[in-house]
């Protein structure tokens, strides 16, 4: 979001000096000024992008106590430049993993090897949890304790090795996207089963409370490594490609594990207060949506 913000209000700087206007920092911007933005990206770039460049802008007079000056013209002139979207702009929508691709992945990777155990691991509990990539992965070795869950965060359920009062395994994630304080997410049954996944890897890279829930041991040294996002989606990726499957990003786990569910004909609020969906917004992800609909039919 930071990135974004920097590269919306450069944009508007840019516009600016382009268009020989002179603004004090010190002033908000007045509400013709960005009425002529937002029109000036009208068949330049999606709706999408211009309602992010003026939230750049309207986070600025935020930050600096500033009054923002944004009007219902601002608004209908946003929708037109959403309506005037280039083709060129539209993205393609992200693929979903597939319960095919899950098979695929599960059939190369090395049972015997404490990194394909991980990736295994991390692999099923994203796609039936509907995780985001950053919720339980790493984007360095630099492991945070405080945003991303270790070993003792997790609660086994009986049959997969947990206490005999466990029906459910459960999972603590110190922070995500929306909930900052933290929140269990709870890991039910399936035929490529998350908790007996997470069992096997446990054992088999000897973790300890205290270590990362999704790290491996070291081939050679022995040490315990965080499992980083940029390794995971690589090794599955390689399988993939191989395979001729489509090559997947983060987010297309979470996108992959609603439409399974939705497609075995899991009740679509089920679905949502599962993957905690915080609104409706989890409608435009539904994928194969023929499938979805007669299984709900």
């Amino acid at each position: 979001t930071r990135k974004n913000y920097a590269a919306g209000q450069a944009h508007f700087h840019q516009w600016c000096m382009a268009e020989r206007i002179s603004l004090r920092r010190s002033n908000p911007i007045p509400e013709p000024v960005l009425c002529a933005y937002a029109a000036a990206m009208a068949g330049v770039c999606s709706g999408g992008t211009a309602r992010s460049r003026l939230a750049a802008l309207h986070y600025w007079h935020d930050k600096y106590g500033l009054a923002w000056k944004g009007s219902p013209r601002l608004h209908r002139i946003l929708k037109s430049v959403a309506l005037a979207t280039p083709s060129s702009s539209a993205r393609n929508e992200r693929p979903p993993v597939t319960e095919a691709m899950l098979d695929e992945a599960l059939r190369k990777l090395d049972p015997q090897r404490p990194f394909d155990v991980c990736v295994a691991a991390a692999m099923l509990t994203m796609f039936w949890c509907q995780l985001r990539l950053g919720e339980i992965l790493s984007q360095t070795r630099r492991y945070d304790f405080k945003a991303l869950p270790a070993v003792k965060g997790l609660r086994l359920r009986a049959d997969a090795g947990g206490t005999l009062d466990r029906v459910t395994s459960a999972l603590w994630l110190p922070r995500t996207k929306v909930e900052r304080s933290g929140v269990w997410v709870w890991i039910a049954k399936h035929h490529n089963d998350p908790s007996f996944a997470l069992q096997d890897h446990i054992k088999t890279n000897r973790l300890r409370d205290d270590d990362p829930l999704f790290a491996y041991r070291h081939d050679r040294s022995d040490d315990v490594i965080p499992l980083t996002r940029a390794a995971f989606l690589g090794r599955l990726n390689e399988i993939w490609s191989a395979a001729g499957m489509q090559r997947i990003t983060g987010h297309c786990f979470r996108i992959g594990g609603t439409t399974a569910l939705l497609r075995a004909g899991v009740d679509p609020e089920v679905v949502k207060m599962a993957g905690r969906w915080k609104s409706d917004s989890f409608l435009r992800y539904w994928r194969a949506l023929d499938h979805i609909i007669s299984s709900h039919m």
